[in-house]
């Protein structure tokens, strides 16, 4: 393999004091750099080199990350550590990256040496530099954030589903210690893809209502395998009636009179289960709506969207929960391609065509919001959203799919009553665009 061509552009930039790369000496992992993202570019003092083949007037497409070391520069922060971990259950390594000379260390750390860690972080900063953090998210690395959260003054977690990408084109080997020098890299150089950190509070109500979903989904999967054995008994059930007492009742009795004796213990087990699951969902809820309570911030914003016809305590706390800030987001149509309710885009040249919806965020609150989108097309309320649906079914779309635009146009509408802060039928006196969809 021949090394790409380097470039001095000393004469042309103004740029000092900047270095992407370990050393100029360490070439081969430069050219891996440089393959996966056309070019890389490294400045040493006054010089600037371009690993590449592309024209020197494009060497003013770099300015904007050039910038970022002016801008810090000027805030006398020209010290920073960049910090790439790679977190595991019973270990994690860190790759130490001096932004000022340009020299990557990594060290392998047990999980319970976690204290000795934040003493380096600590050392850094006695020493005036900047820690910035990057984390490859995994379970249980919110106890390691929250725990280095006060000795570093930038914590991110990294889009995993996105680097892994990033990952197979930089190096043609894996192991921590790569995966932790790449994080650290990409996040000097501001082209590491993110995802956003809940706040402690926001992770505690994801996991309540991770709880009510798993006991929802435990008791379906037993409705329907006692739907299939009693279907073989000729024995008709639907599943309103195995979470209503008068409905058990009826399965019962008819139970005894047409199933056999050594299948019926069976039968009671399955609706016991059903049972006691139907009594833990409503214990989850009930601790969901006293954790709401307790929060005035998220009770503000349930009670907004409870306002919208079709919308309960489950669908709106699940979607905050979901969402969290809505100010990360810049309108509704992002929030809608963040929940998967957004279709396939695929282009070539001048043929453009839209294909099925992404499915991409979390399936769960997806669904909800398509049922709660429903429910509000069933209401007696005369509301923008079934207006909506009613002139796109006109229109002849497909029911199906009008439904699914109706979810999303509910979800542009519960965006917007979060980020104005006022209620449903505000916006219908109001009209709202957003909302009416005019």
């Amino acid at each position: 393999m021949t090394p790409p061509e380097i470039r001095d552009y000393s004469k042309e930039a103004t740029i000092k004091g900047r270095r992407l790369d370990f050393s100029l000496g360490n070439k081969p992992r430069a050219w891996r750099l440089a393959d996966a993202s056309c070019r890389l570019i490294i400045v040493v003092e006054s010089t600037v080199l371009e690993y590449g083949n592309s024209p020197e007037t494009k060497v003013a497409k770099h300015k904007p990350y050039q910038g970022v070391g002016m801008k810090q520069r000027a805030n006398g922060r020209e010290k920073v550590i960049y910090a790439g971990v790679d977190y595991h259950k019973s270990s994690f390594t860190v790759a130490y990256l001096d932004r000022l000379t340009g020299v990557l260390s990594t060290r392998k750390y047990k999980t319970e040496e976690i204290g000795k860690f934040k003493e380096h972080l600590k050392n850094f900063q006695e020493n005036g530099y900047g820690v910035r953090a990057a984390v490859e998210t995994l379970t249980g690395v919110t106890y390691f954030t929250e725990e280095i959260r006060n000795y570093v003054e930038e914590l991110v977690y990294v889009n995993t589903n996105r680097f892994k990408h990033i990952l197979k084109g930089v190096n043609s080997a894996k192991n921590d210690r790569i995966d932790a020098e790449t994080i650290a890299i990409y996040h000097e150089m501001g082209l590491l893809p993110t995802v956003y950190i809940p706040t402690r509070k926001e992770k505690e109500l994801r996991m309540k209502i991770k709880e009510r979903d798993s006991y929802v989904d435990m008791r379906r999967d037993v409705m329907n395998r006692l739907h299939s054995i009693l279907l073989e008994y000729g024995i008709k059930t639907n599943k309103r009636e195995l979470t209503t007492k008068k409905g058990v009742e009826r399965i019962k009795e008819e139970t005894k009179e047409k199933v056999p004796p050594s299948m019926q213990e069976m039968i009671w087990r399955y609706i016991e289960t059903i049972e006691y699951l139907t009594q833990k969902i409503r214990e989850t809820e009930e601790d969901i709506k006293g954790f709401i309570e307790n929060e005035e911030e998220f009770k503000e914003r349930v009670e907004l969207l409870k306002s919208i016809p079709g919308i309960g305590d489950i669908v709106a706390i699940s979607f905050i929960s979901s969402i969290c800030d809505e100010k990360r987001f810049e309108n509704g149509d992002k929030v809608a391609a963040y929940l998967g309710l957004v279709p396939r885009v695929r282009s070539s040249g001048d043929n453009e065509r839209n294909g099925r919806i992404t499915r991409k965020g979390n399936s769960r609150i997806r669904n909800k919001i398509v049922q709660a989108a429903r429910a509000l097309l069933n209401s007696k309320s005369n509301n923008s959203i079934k207006r909506f649906y009613l002139k796109l079914v006109r229109r002849g779309v497909e029911k199906k799919k009008a439904l699914i635009a109706a979810a999303r146009k509910l979800v542009k509408v519960m965006f917007a009553i979060l980020r104005e802060r006022k209620k449903f039928v505000d916006f219908i006196d109001d009209k709202c665009n957003l909302c009416v969809g005019g």
